[in-house]
């Protein structure tokens, strides 16, 4: 998977949207305003992903291409190198809903309802 893929799946989900707010090298995938993935052009294909700390370790443990996010808290974030050959596609895939949907669940109830009227 490359990073267009990647941006595609990532718009793909309910109510996402993408902006730019660190700067020209990094895209920011958000839902209802909260960050759920990022794209960091600079250091090629790499994938940012919110993350449950209960399966943090879990997922750096089986995919070696898996580790502690750069510059993001480092139990609540994952960095994904895409030129890896593991985690495949549809693995990746299945990482970007899990993203979405940790964020999701931290939700208001407010914003639960709008996301679920759309």
């Amino acid at each position: 998977m490359n990073i267009e893929e990647a941006r595609e799946l990532c718009l793909a989900q309910r109510m996402a949207t993408e902006d730019m707010v660190f700067g020209d090298d990094y895209v920011c995938f958000r839902v209802m305003g909260k960050i759920f993935a990022g794209l960091n052009l600079k250091m090629g294909n790499v994938l940012v992903l919110k993350w449950s700390p209960d399966d943090f370790d879990d997922v750096c443990e089986r995919y070696s291409s898996v580790g502690q996010a750069w510059h993001w808290h480092k139990k609540h974030w994952i960095q994904i190198n895409l030129d890896a050959d593991e985690p495949n596609d549809a693995v990746l895939r299945e990482m970007i809903s899990y993203a979405y949907s940790v964020v999701v669940k931290k939700l208001t109830r407010a914003q639960k309802a709008e996301l679920a009227q759309l």
